[in-house]
């Protein structure tokens, strides 16, 4: 392994408040990137990376407002692991450079709200995070061109509630010049049932007028982004991160949702410490 994986799109991105937007931060911004100094020779070396980003986004969720917070992130890389905050793969198997890899998945995922976030959830339960486990994997294409996919599904109930199951496929292709790195891509999430049901519904006994009772039903949302990044040094990058998520007409359809979509800006620092 050559070079470090660079995640591209942040994870729980429907979800409400800060704490979600943190999770995307530290699930996908700072893998510790190549050195100039990498060989073919240290392919199982660690690498590790910190840094901070200021997190924009733009809630779907009725009522609760853009939010922005500047958040530190940490990273452990090697051919077996990726570590990055509260998401954990084990990549057991692959190839010698882990251009292509399959294994587990476990991530710690803050979607959901708090009836406090907004004034349209008086009289509603929290919908609460929670650990999720699965399968990930990536393939190099060629051509700068990257394929990745996971499923994860929720480890536990919450109030007698299955917090349901997720699951991505993601194209993207790297582009770089001089000091520059520029990573388009597109991608689609699957979110089950339950999951929808979970985080966009209404049961009965939270209906009121103004809200009325909901039960999800599966689907697909598609997403687009591009990751730009720029190294200051051989041990210092800046980076920026557009993501648009567009809701499936499943959760579209919910009365707690009044947007099409989630707009995310992510900017940010990291220094590789080895």
């Amino acid at each position: 392994m050559n070079t470090f994986d660079l995640p591209k799109s942040p994870r729980g991105s429907r979800s409400s408040g800060l704490a979600a937007i943190t999770l995307m931060l530290l699930t996908g911004l700072f893998a510790a990137p190549t050195l100039a100094s990498d060989s073919e020779d240290d392919a199982s070396g660690t690498r590790y990376s910190v840094g901070a980003a200021l997190l924009l986004a733009k809630e779907g969720y009725r009522g609760v407002r853009s939010e922005s917070q500047l958040i530190p992130g940490v990273a452990i890389q090697n051919k077996w692991v990726n570590l990055y905050g509260p998401q954990l793969d084990l990549r057991l198997i692959g190839d010698d450079k882990r251009s292509w890899w399959i294994g587990p998945r476990i991530e710690y995922r803050f979607d959901g709200y708090e009836k406090s976030d907004s004034a349209f959830f008086t009289g509603m339960a929290d919908r609460k995070g929670g650990l999720f486990y699965g399968l990930a994997g990536s393939v190099e294409l060629g051509k700068g061109f990257e394929l990745e996919a996971d499923y994860v599904q929720a480890g536990s109930k919450e109030a007698g509630f299955s917090r349901g199951a997720v699951a991505s496929l993601q194209l993207s292709r790297t582009y770089s010049a001089g000091a520059w790195a520029l990573v388009p891509r597109i991608g689609v999430e699957y979110q089950s049932s339950r999951y929808v049901d979970y985080y966009y519904g209404v049961r009965p006994a939270e209906a009121t007028s103004a809200r009325r009772s909901f039960a999800g039903e599966s689907s697909w949302s598609p997403e687009v982004g591009l990751l730009v990044r720029y190294r200051a040094s051989p041990r210092q990058f800046v980076f920026a991160n557009l993501n648009y998520e567009r809701y499936a007409r499943q959760i579209r359809n919910s009365p707690l949702i009044n947007a099409s979509g989630i707009p995310q800006l992510i900017l940010g620092y990291q220094y590789v410490l080895d």
